[in-house]
């Protein structure tokens, strides 16, 4: 009869899985392998079926995996490489000009805080709420 696995076992073979890449692909097989580190032996998938950490954690680990493949495979892929570099560099000049705007946008709130505090305002009332609109 094969020996009860100890909490600390069942602690790190969750934790195998947690981990597992999420490029690779998850299967029983694959987690009784890794499990070998861990225990010195390779378990059979039945000896996982009734821990329910382990169950959990291949079922958290699987959806992240299968919904980060479906996500990558809705990404449009480009014909070529130039095509590829040419969205990139568009991409990046995209969100340089972005931190500039948002750059520029936290300044102005500096100025206009510091501009309504020294003109007496107090800090509730830069906090308070906008006023609702009414449309009556």
């Amino acid at each position: 009869m094969p020996r009860a696995f100890t909490p600390k076992e069942l602690k790190a073979i969750v934790a195998i899985i947690r981990d597992w890449p999420i490029k690779q692909k998850l299967t029983w097989d694959d987690i009784c392998k890794a499990s070998e580190s861990v225990l010195d032996f390779v378990p059979s998938r039945q000896a996982f079926a009734d821990k329910p950490a382990v169950i959990n954690a291949y079922k958290v680990r699987k959806a992240a995996i299968t919904s980060h493949r479906d996500k990558l495979a809705s990404i449009p892929k480009p014909k070529s490489l130039t095509a590829a570099a040419e969205t990139i560099a568009r991409q990046q000049e995209e969100i340089r000009q972005l931190k500039n705007e948002v750059q520029a946008m936290a300044e102005m709130a500096r100025r206009f805080i510091h501009n309504a505090v020294i003109h007496g305002l107090k800090r509730e009332q830069l906090n308070a709420p906008l006023p609702k609109v009414d449309r009556k």
